[in-house]
């Protein structure tokens, strides 16, 4: 009885210990991509009522491509829709959104996205799970 559980055992921490041992080749195939290695940036999208100038809006582009923290502007005359991109730690949405409201001296909100639906299959695996193997494998990476 003994004997057999220590077999067990044994044949046990050997499986754990190949299958460590084959996570870290996996990790060290090829080399982290760039996103691993970059600072994470946010986006937000504002709707704009009036805003229809193109003169207007490529004011405000520039404006609020100007401001700190803001990595990327693109005004849409069109759909009435800011897109900005920005530094999380160096400003944050709501300041934002008051700024392209002192700007364009418009009625101002958050872009809704209601009633769209996905087009396309949707992963049935949770992105905090792929994120969390990302980041154990990028900590097992030793290139």
């Amino acid at each position: 009885m003994k004997k057999g559980l220590i077999k067990t055992a044994k044949i046990s921490l050997y499986s754990l210990g190949f299958l460590f041992m084959a996570f870290v080749v996996y990790a060290n195939l090829e080399p982290a991509p760039m996103h691993a290695y970059v600072k994470p940036i946010s986006m937000t999208i504002i709707k704009v009522d009036g805003l229809d100038e193109t003169t207007n809006s490529e004011a405000l582009q520039k404006q609020m491509s100007q401001q700190k923290g803001v990595t990327a502007c693109t005004v849409n005359p069109a759909s009435q829709l800011v897109s900005i991109t920005f530094d999380p730690d160096a400003t944050n949405e709501s300041s934002l959104k008051s700024l392209v409201g002192t700007y364009s001296a418009k009625k101002v909100e958050p872009a809704s996205f209601d009633g769209i639906t996905a087009s396309g299959p949707e992963c049935p695996v949770p992105l905090s799970y792929i994120q969390a193997f990302e980041r154990a494998k990028y900590a097992f990476c030793f290139r």
